[in-house]
């Protein structure tokens, strides 16, 4: 019963050759195993992103912090019915602020390093547009407006708040 050498070599290299194979199959079904199940687990993920873009948060204020737990800016409704957002520098002072008064007339401020207003862009209860310039005490410099139809103004005032100029 004993197999000649060359037969038992010849034997063992074919299994050889086969285990070979199988390991090559075996490496291949674990890497396409490996990429479908990396592509499900994206598929599920997407699938619930794309579900929870479309909820709804109600508040009546926002409060932006920055890193550190300092308040940078709001956005809120007053129980008159005004709507305001004010963003603020790393001081803590309001630098830019838009809001829409309880009439709906919007508005918009803009304010130095001090917190002075410097300028302003609003439309009147009646849509009638208006631009103030302030210097650096916060008194009005200049003021551009349409106050009637057809009828625009401007107007420099001095730093005492006087009329220096104006037309109509």
């Amino acid at each position: 019963m004993e197999q000649p050498t060359g037969e038992l070599i010849e034997r063992l290299a074919r299994l050889e050759r086969q285990q070979a194979d199988l390991q090559r199959s075996n490496r291949r079904l674990r890497l396409a195993a490996g990429a479908l199940t990396l592509m499900a687990g994206a598929l599920i993920m997407m699938a619930q992103t794309s579900s929870s873009a479309g909820q709804t948060i109600n508040a009546q204020q926002f409060v932006l912090q920055d890193s550190n737990g300092k308040i940078r800016g709001a956005m809120g409704v007053l129980a008159d019915g005004s709507v305001g957002l004010d963003l603020d520098d790393t001081s803590g002072r309001a630098r830019v602020t838009l809001d829409i008064t309880a009439d709906g007339s919007p508005g918009l401020d803009l304010y130095d390093q001090e917190g002075r207003v410097r300028a302003t862009l609003a439309l009147g209860p009646h849509g009638t547009p208006g631009l103030g310039l302030y210097d650096a005490t916060g008194r009005l410099r200049t003021a551009l407006d349409v106050p009637a139809a057809r009828t625009p103004g401007i107007a420099f005032y001095h730093a005492d708040g006087k009329p220096a100029w104006g037309a109509p």
